[in-house]
């Protein structure tokens, strides 16, 4: 049986301000763009199987050009394959927190083939596939601990759905990821698995297929990793990555300003950047450590402009020095000083940069209220 597992997509995901020729967000274009060369590529493949594995939507209530322009090419979608079965569980973006208050992909179900499961652990049959599904949305993954997770022996297929983090994926997630050895078990023709968005084999038959576009809250650990879907064969377990097309990310090698005249600041923000060729129309990243308040006020004020007209988002991220910190010279001077230090303030930044946050937290607010509380303040 061959499965097209696609994850993560995050239809209605907007950041920055630039629109296209419709006056639409660039970056929701963008992300929609990027699901419909999915689905492209998948009914290609003529899959017997399609996944959905969590967050297809980036927001409990999608902005309602997201929904229906979904619901356009799902249906075009299954109106090729025939109504072929295609199964789309849950992720925390689109699960609302009170259960009562339903799930938009409950829409979705209405469409010819198509299966959702939304709110407990679920077991789906199909018949026409000789298949079972184990599918554990995200509302679901508080239940697997008291559960015995195994495969059905009436049909010749099962898989595992699966909305979450395995223990081991990431060294910083904001909930106690979940127990490996209850998932990855090898009686599992395939274990389909979303919330991670790079592409990640876990074992041979239990994958996380990645996010189909840079939608995460730091878009810049990602910087450089490929986007796409999975197919898998379920008789020989084995399966390709199918890249996809999207925005181009990149985050610049940082310049250390410690000793730089302001000319040779400038110079290398202007080189690192024409020294990308897909700079144009890309999010980039250039982080500037160690920048004194002197120098700062130097920088290339029409430089800055051209870059950020060029770019769809140009980040200049201005680092100014550690506590403790010495420039070269001052160091050469006094070289009987004690090593520089971070404080527990700069590791604290340093972590929460890279700390995964709920989509409606705002990461520098995240930040300062830690900051709040190690330097002894009152938190509201």
């Amino acid at each position: 049986m061959r499965v097209a597992h696609i994850s993560d997509v995050h239809l209605g995901y907007r950041a920055y301000s630039r629109t296209n020729e419709l006056g639409v967000n660039q970056r929701e274009a963008d992300v929609m763009r990027a699901f419909r060369t999915a689905l492209r590529g998948a009914l290609q493949t003529e899959p017997d199987l399609m996944v959905i594995t969590g967050d297809l939507f980036h927001a409990v209530r999608p902005p309602n050009s997201s929904l229906i322009t979904a619901y356009k090419y799902l249906t075009e979608l299954q109106s090729q394959r025939r109504g072929a079965p295609l199964v789309i569980i849950a992720g925390n973006h689109e699960t609302p927190r009170i259960a009562e208050s339903g799930c938009i992909l409950a829409l979705l179900s209405h469409i010819s083939g198509v299966q959702v499961v939304y709110d407990q652990m679920t077991q789906l049959e199909l018949p026409a596939l000789d298949a079972c599904l184990l599918c554990i949305p995200s509302r679901g993954v508080g239940d697997i601990a008291q559960r015995i997770l195994e495969p059905n022996p009436k049909f010749r297929w099962n898989l595992l759905l699966l909305h979450g983090l395995l223990e081991g994926v990431t060294p910083f997630a904001l909930e106690r990821p979940i127990d490996k050895q209850k998932i990855v078990r090898d009686e599992w023709d395939y274990i389909a698995l979303g919330d991670w968005h790079l592409y990640t084999q876990v074992a041979p038959n239990a994958l996380y297929a990645g996010a189909t576009e840079f939608t995460s809250t730091n878009i810049w650990e990602e910087a450089g990793s490929p986007k796409g879907w999975i197919l898998y064969d379920t008789t020989t377990r084995t399966h390709a990555f199918q890249e996809i097309p999207t925005r181009a990310v990149h985050d610049l090698l940082p310049i250390d300003a410690a000793d730089l005249t302001a000319a040779e600041l400038n110079s290398a923000i202007e080189s690192r950047a024409n020294a990308i060729e897909t700079f144009d129309g890309a999010i980039v990243r250039q982080r500037v450590n160690n920048l004194l308040p002197e120098l700062r006020s130097q920088i290339d004020g029409e430089l800055i402009r051209e870059l950020k007209m060029r770019a769809l988002h140009y980040h200049l991220d201005l680092r100014p020095p550690r506590v403790g910190f010495r420039s070269h010279q001052s160091h050469h001077r006094d070289s009987g000083d004690e090593e520089t230090r971070m404080t527990l303030v700069d590791e604290w930044r340093l972590f929460a940069q890279h700390y995964p946050l709920p989509a409606d937290l705002d990461r520098e607010s995240f930040i300062a209220l830690g900051v709040r509380y190690l330097e002894g303040d009152e938190a509201p």
